[in-house]
């Protein structure tokens, strides 16, 4: 063969189909027969015929070279990539094979190879490619074809490739989730559980049901609840429980639990099944060493309390408050963990705090979850505050204990800045200081120590929530208790509680938060100032009161008329 690599490729077709197939079979058998075709020049002709309609056969070639270290290195430095990435962006699929051969052996423990079908666009267009292969296959029926092996086949292959195969077209979309719950996908992978030992098999299934596409959807949802599904995940669960670590088939059972737990009408189908304990399961998995499962029995534990009915009931259970509380002192392997872990655990105490049968259980430990808004981990925060505000409704002692702690305080109004870009923290900080603020007894002089804090600024930010009334009102209360008890209202003139109002009294506000608005425009009328301000709010209280929809709001505009009068 050395004399056929000295040779230049002859262009008669028919030789050059000869040299080719020779070429084929001298590299299948020797990777050094390779090696020499780079030396004698052949490369650059092999990369010419990628061009041509002798594609196909060149792009094999060159992927059985690149099998080869070092012809990979050459393949790189000769700009070979780019013109297959072309073949894949649009070639007949015998070519597209071949092309995808040669590439995947380039980017084999290359990541220069890889970087550069990257930045030759590449992963795009096999993406691309990939779709529209798998389009057509289902619009020949390949997914009722599929289905039909699953419903009949033993034979562990060809279940664990149907089943990679569905797995991989739920990525399409609706059209063929909807596809799959008509032809009743659950069902039948759900009988492949409970029958398989074959672990690939069930790992594969378990990865169709966990798919986020078809999970995500309620019907779906109440299917796996219907099938039995959710105790087939625990019995994979509990698998791992002597385990250091949940390895990918106990992870993928454990996220599709939680995520069918968290639909409340199964949630509530669950707390009320008498032969499926799933509480004594998530305590058994809470109070046990592996960390995921930790995690999951805490999630689980707080998809379940979010009824007032279900809280009672959970929160009667004196172990369950407790190994929340406990999973909070655990030491755990690296901070991640350590952040799921407690974050999920102060999530479900978030939800039972929210029942009052559950406060009086949760109230004693306030201490450990105040220790939690005072750490440098907004995940954690932002949980331990909604939790605290919670325990805080409804107990005068408490909110009064917690206003007069002014360090306190003053962590929680400092948090909105500390965290501009958490959500949670930005909504949840204010209504806090807010609750405290209307629950907790308050004296002239105890109300000037709050607002000495800043609170006032950080309340503020709440009546501009529009899309949140309630929260709104939640803002204008805590702003009225405040002018109520202040002597001197310049402290909440200078907040800039007067264009905080005007911003409310658009006739697409919620008519209650116009009204407590308009409330704080009469409670500081008298202390307004500036040619500007009162002209605007005559001209606010102009239009007011020619709204003959909203009688509440003129009566009240037409009184601070007559008292600037």
């Amino acid at each position: 063969m050395a004399e056929l690599f000295k040779a230049p490729l002859v262009r008669r077709p028919s030789v050059i189909d000869q040299h080719l197939a020779q070429l084929l079979q001298a590299v299948c058998i020797e990777v050094q027969a390779g090696n020499e075709l780079i030396e004698d020049g052949i490369l650059s002709q092999l990369i010419e015929l990628l061009d041509t309609d002798r594609a196909e056969r060149a792009a094999e070639i060159i992927a059985e070279m690149a099998k080869s270290e070092d012809n990979r290195i050459t393949f790189i430095q000769q700009e070979v990539i780019p013109p297959l990435v072309n073949l894949v962006q649009g070639s007949a699929p015998h070519v597209l094979r071949q092309a995808c051969r040669a590439l995947g052996n380039m980017c084999f423990e290359s990541q220069t190879g890889r970087q550069i079908v990257f930045t030759e666009g590449g992963v795009a267009a096999l993406a691309i490619r990939l779709r529209e292969v798998q389009r057509e296959a289902i619009s020949h029926g390949m997914v009722q074809s599929l289905m039909e092996y699953l419903k009949h086949s033993t034979d562990p292959t060809v279940l664990r490739f149907s089943l990679n195969i569905i797995s991989t077209f739920f990525d399409l979309g609706d059209q063929i989730t909807d596809m799959a719950f008509e032809l009743n996908t659950v069902p039948i992978v759900a009988k492949i559980l409970k029958s398989q030992e074959d672990e690939s098999v069930r790992e594969a299934a378990v990865d169709v049901l966990g798919n986020y596409n078809f999970l995500s959807k309620p019907l779906t949802q109440m299917q796996l609840y219907q099938s039995g599904v959710l105790s087939i995940l625990v019995d994979i669960i509990n698998t791992s429980l002597d385990e250091s670590a949940c390895d990918a088939l106990d992870r993928s059972a454990c996220e599709i639990l939680v995520v069918v737990i968290s639909h409340d009408g199964i949630a509530q189908l669950v707390f009320e099944d008498t032969n499926f304990d799933m509480v004594a399961e998530a305590l058994r998995w809470l109070n046990g060493y592996q960390e995921h499962l930790k995690g999951t029995g805490a999630v689980v534990i707080g998809n379940l309390a979010t009824s007032d009915l279900r809280c009672a009931a959970l929160a009667s259970n004196p172990q369950l408050v407790d190994s929340l509380l406990a999973a909070l002192h655990c030491d755990y392997s690296s901070d991640e963990m350590m952040a799921k872990v407690k974050h999920a655990a102060l999530s479900a105490l978030r939800n039972l705090s929210i029942c009052e049968t559950a406060k009086k259980t949760l109230r004693p430990h306030l201490p450990i979850l105040l220790s939690y808004i005072r750490s440098d981990m907004p995940m954690l925060i932002f949980k331990a505050v909604a939790c605290v505000r919670a325990l805080v409704r409804g107990s005068k002692a408490i909110a009064t204990d917690l206003a007069s702690d002014k360090q306190l305080v003053k962590v929680v109004v400092e948090l909105p800045d500390r965290f501009k870009y958490h959500s949670g923290i930005q909504g949840e900080a204010p209504r806090l200081l807010s609750t405290l603020i209307v629950e907790a007894t308050q004296t002239s002089e105890t109300i000037s120590e709050l607002v000495s804090t800043g609170v006032v600024p950080v309340v503020l930010k709440m009546t501009q929530t529009k899309e949140y009334p309630k929260i709104q009102v939640e803002g204008w209360l805590a702003i009225q208790k405040i002018l109520n008890l202040l002597k001197d209202h310049e402290a909440v003139l200078s907040a800039g509680v007067f264009s905080s109002c005007e911003e409310c009294l658009s006739d697409e506000t919620n008519p209650n938060v116009r009204i407590l608005a308009l409330n704080i425009i009469r409670m500081v009328s008298g202390s307004l100032k500036g040619k500007e301000t009162m002209d605007a709010l005559k001209k606010h209280l102009a239009r007011l009161l020619t709204n003959e929809e909203d009688i509440p709001a003129q009566q009240l505009a037409k009184e601070i008329k007559e008292s600037l009068n």
